[in-house]
């Protein structure tokens, strides 16, 4: 465990299962304390919890709706309120579904919008007010948000219409915040291509989707979670996204790859 990171935490979004997971995994090996976020999967992210305390470290379980302001309210007054120092933040937490511009509906861009979007900026808010707190004590304290966006809003296409416009605002969000909070945060971004399998994918179709690029391979979780350790300590870095697609962006299909 490395001691400079001793009671300090990083509140990991939706990190019960697939990539919070593996990203959580790490940060808690490194020495980190991990608030670990969930929304429906109480038995998954117990599970997990269990998993992580068997490896050593703190870790504390936290359930909220990232849709809705009263869950997101509790979610940071429980991260506030923990005998430890609330340092970072990774937005890893996706609402993601398949649409067009033709036949969208208002439930499912207000659902994009609100996880993908509005949680991150209601919790980045709450993180650079409480680090502006900390500094009053503690004048070198700095705070990092780290932001999953996605690879596909460099290399454009028209499906997943409302998830894309969701993810172009997280990247807006990416910019505008490391300028806002400067004085107490350093804010950035991972945009992965192709990573993991989608639910019920299979692997001969997830392969043939993360090689529809330049170098035949996009990322992979260990590039992400290298990502996420080299933001953590680059400390001259922020208002930046890493881009990790196998250079898809250069010549992007004209649709989804996961079509």
């Amino acid at each position: 465990m490395q001691l400079k990171y001793k009671n300090k935490t990083i509140l990991v979004t939706a990190s019960s299962k697939r990539l919070g997971k593996f990203i959580a995994t790490d940060l808690l090996k490194s020495g980190w304390n991990i608030a670990l976020h969930y929304n429906k999967s109480k038995k998954l992210a117990e599970n997990t919890a269990n998993e992580l305390f068997e490896i050593g470290g703190k870790v504390t379980l936290h359930q909220a709706d990232l849709t809705l302001n009263s869950d997101l309210e509790k979610l940071i007054k429980e991260i506030e309120e923990q005998n430890s120092v609330w340092t970072g933040l990774i937005n890893n937490a996706g609402y993601f579904s398949y649409d067009n511009g033709s036949n969208f509906q208002y439930k499912s861009l207000q659902q994009h919008m609100s996880v993908n979007f509005i949680a991150p900026v209601i919790l980045t808010k709450a993180l650079a007010n409480y680090t502006l707190n900390i500094q009053k004590k503690k004048r070198n304290e700095r705070g990092f948000v780290i932001n999953i966006i996605d690879a596909k809003i460099f290399g454009l296409n028209p499906d997943y219409y409302t998830y894309t416009l969701s993810k172009q605002a997280m990247y807006g969000l990416t910019k505008m915040s490391a300028l806002s909070y400067s004085n107490c945060l350093r804010v950035n971004g991972i945009a992965p291509g192709i990573t993991l399998s989608a639910p019920g994918q299979d692997q001969k179709d997830f392969q043939k989707s993360h090689k529809k690029n330049l170098l035949k391979s996009s990322s992979t979780v260990d590039e992400i979670i290298n990502a996420v350790n080299f933001i953590i300590t680059s400390k001259s870095m922020t208002g930046h996204i890493t881009l990790l697609d196998g250079g898809a962006h250069l010549a992007p299909p004209r649709r989804d790859v996961a079509l």
